[in-house]
């Protein structure tokens, strides 16, 4: 181990709501006087945080425990999240890892790893390790953030846990039952993010829909918005991805129509075959789906609407797949996630009968995934010519003086910026596109 400051890395695997985890863990370990390093430096402590919804990333997750080890074979290598909240065992049978702790005890994660390092490391700060900072604030399953390291824009959680129970998803026995962040917490955390700079704050949850359900009162998404764009501060609310039944007129009037409301709804669709979606066990059919896009989409134009689509669910035809196919290709979808279906141990689907050949759901995956592109083609070309509400967040590769954003409807935007503006959020008039990236310049005044 080096001596003081002692270093540690964390590598996140998974969704936005470990990205999150990641950086309460980070904050953490800094009040208790760890250096944050990059995950490829030499480090006194590696940290994983794991994510399990597909094969390929527990595969992921043991891939990096040995290369951290490889890394610095002296250094301390803890693994959490959800890999090691459903398959802790197969995980500490692996001899380079020192520590594994699930979804239930990252909260305390950074004590718990300096309460097994710190002779000889912590030296005079042994003592911070088994009690909470004095400013310790209550932040769901964690505490409370101050900045968001390296990103310009900052998630705020919301909600955790599913009750879904999808015959797919092995998400409700990594993460638990919904649980929601009582208002004046989510509140309390956006302002304090506000005020550290961020120009864009993205609302997070396994089940974001469900928000408030579980709370004295039973606030929901709706209030809980309309109370955060009151903010003083505030320059945007992005959603992350809402189930479809949850996407109600008044939720669509505010993210269609309010000013400090991106325009842009992830919805997952999951197949556009409704015998497919009654053997996953989803609460709606492709009517249903289709009307509310349509509804979104005639509101707002100019509205971005993805969704997330399964591959090769247990027993898709080819007939199936098509199904899905023409749907997708005829709804007003800008982008689409892809996903490749993968046996999870415990979950329905892992034993259904006939599971689908892997070349064949490549097949599939890689066709969505083009009609993806030309998707977000065609939408870049509708939206050029329009002005659209921008966040600045690095200088563009190979263009001197231009800087790449995000725009509000979920566009990457190229744009002439002087170095100043850089993580602000700014108004551009694009004039072209090129493929799904759109071209502008600031307005003035």
């Amino acid at each position: 181990m080096s001596p003081n400051p002692p270093t540690a890395a964390i590598k996140t695997l998974g969704c936005k709501l470990n990205q999150f985890e990641s950086q309460q863990i980070r904050e953490q370990l800094a009040r208790l006087g760890f250096s944050s390093v990059p995950f490829e430096s030499v480090a006194d402590v590696y940290i994983i945080n794991s994510c399990t919804v597909t094969a390929r990333t527990d595969r992921d997750c043991r891939r990096l425990i040995r290369h951290a080890h490889r890394l610095n074979p002296e250094a301390f290598i803890a693994v959490t999240g959800c890999y090691a909240q459903v398959h802790r065992e197969e995980l500490e049978a692996i001899p380079e890892a020192d520590l594994v702790v699930g979804n239930d005890g990252k909260a305390s994660l950074g004590h718990r790893i300096a309460e097994r390092i710190s002779p000889g490391l912590l030296g005079s700060q042994a003592s911070a390790v088994t009690a909470l900072p004095a400013d310790h604030h209550s932040y769901a399953d964690g505490e409370m953030l101050e900045g968001f390291a390296e990103h310009s824009r900052a998630f705020v959680k919301v909600q955790e846990g599913c009750d879904a129970h999808c015959a797919y998803c092995i998400i409700p026995q990594a993460r638990g039952t919904s649980r929601s962040v009582p208002p004046e917490e989510v509140l309390a955390q956006a302002q304090r993010l506000i005020e550290a700079g961020f120009p864009e704050l993205v609302l997070i949850g396994i089940h974001l829909g469900k928000y408030g359900l579980d709370l004295e009162g039973a606030p929901d998404l709706t209030g809980l918005l309309q109370a955060l764009v009151e903010l003083p501060g505030l320059g945007r609310i992005r959603l992350s991805s809402i189930e479809p039944r949850e996407v109600g007129p008044e939720l669509i009037e505010l993210v269609t129509g309010h000013p400090r409301l991106c325009r842009h709804l992830h919805i997952p669709l999951q197949s556009g075959c409704d015998a497919v979606l009654r053997r996953m066990g989803r609460p709606y059919d492709t009517a249903f789906y289709a009307d509310l896009l349509t509804r979104i989409h005639e509101a707002e134009p100019a509205t971005c609407l993805g969704a997330d689509v399964m591959v090769g669910f247990p027993g898709e035809t080819d007939e199936e797949f098509e199904t899905t196919f023409r749907l997708v290709e005829a709804l007003p979808l800008n982008h689409l996630h892809v996903f490749t279906y993968s046996v999870r141990p415990g979950t329905r689907a892992a034993d259904m009968p006939n599971q689908v050949p892997h070349e064949v759901k490549i097949a599939r995956n890689h066709r969505l995934r083009d009609l993806s592109v030309s998707k977000r083609e065609e939408f870049a070309g509708r939206v050029a010519g329009q002005t659209v509400s921008v966040v600045l967040e690095h200088p563009a590769a190979d263009l001197d003086g231009v800087f790449d954003g995000l725009s509000d409807n979920y566009l990457r935007v190229l744009v002439p910026a002087e170095e100043r503006l850089r993580g602000r959020l700014v108004r551009v008039r694009t004039h072209s596109a090129t493929g799904d990236v759109l071209r502008g310049e600031l307005e003035r005044g």
